[in-house]
């Protein structure tokens, strides 16, 4: 009677069990709690839980160290770690001043440094340099001094009116002359009576000359005049039978 008694009881305890799993399964989703999660978090880095958030697969927790905000994401599954971001630096992290990074930079290129800025969140430098012909902007790490990067552009240097190499030269200004082409053109016909092929201005110490080729056809001659651009007068006459 008590073995029969005893073998009911057993039964109705499995029968029990099972129909707890049928009606509430625990899966490998919830092998592990979000208190779980949160607990693992601060044995394993420290600092304070900020936020939690759930997913189907994963918790999202961030939390707050001495250096910054971290973002880590748990597993549901087995509470592994699977990734971690730094997602706010805070607190001073840089090691060196902005005059020692300012040094770094000008060793790697060459330029004067105008401008300095520090970024947090990189914990670098941002240092603009200017050489003759460009602008530079280089990245310096404030942990060690290694330039991260570097970009250039050319440079427009406005011209300084006091300064020989930079002004601008200014335009030589044609000599004045007191006869024009025309007038000199009537001069050498003056000479032979003709088709102008060519007139030139040369310029001289004393005013400078026209030199005109005429070609007459009716007489099968050529000549080549020159007129004083001032004076007007004929200076030589070159014939070319």
């Amino acid at each position: 009677m008590r073995k029969s008694w005893a073998m009911s009881a057993v039964a109705s305890v499995l029968l029990l069990l099972i129909l707890t799993l049928l009606l509430f399964p625990r899966t490998s989703a919830d092998s592990v709690t979000i208190e779980e999660a949160q607990a693992s978090i601060e044995q394993l880095y420290g600092g304070e839980i900020n936020n939690t958030m759930e997913a189907e697969d994963f918790y999202q927790i961030e939390f707050n160290r001495a250096n910054g905000r971290y973002l880590a994401v748990v597993s549901r599954a087995d509470g592994q770690v699977t990734s971690l971001e730094l997602i706010e630096p805070q607190g001073p992290a840089k090691k060196m001043t902005e005059s020692e990074a300012a040094e770094f930079a000008q060793a790697a290129e060459v330029g004067e440094v105008d401008e300095v800025h520090y970024v947090q969140k990189s914990n670098a430098y941002k240092i603009e340099m200017l050489s003759d012909t460009e602008k530079k902007t280089l990245v310096v790490s404030a942990e060690d001094g290694e330039i991260m990067d570097v970009q250039k552009e050319p440079r427009e240097i406005a011209a300084d009116p006091e300064d020989p190499a930079t002004a601008p030269e200014e335009p030589v200004a044609e000599p004045e002359r007191i006869i024009s082409k025309d007038t000199a053109i009537a001069i050498a016909k003056e000479t032979l009576n003709g088709e102008v092929d060519d007139i030139e201005f040369v310029q001289t110490a004393d005013g400078g000359y026209y030199l005109v080729e005429i070609d007459d056809d009716a007489t099968d001659r050529e000549a080549k005049i020159q007129i004083h651009a001032i004076r007007g007068e004929t200076m030589t006459v070159e014939w070319d039978d």
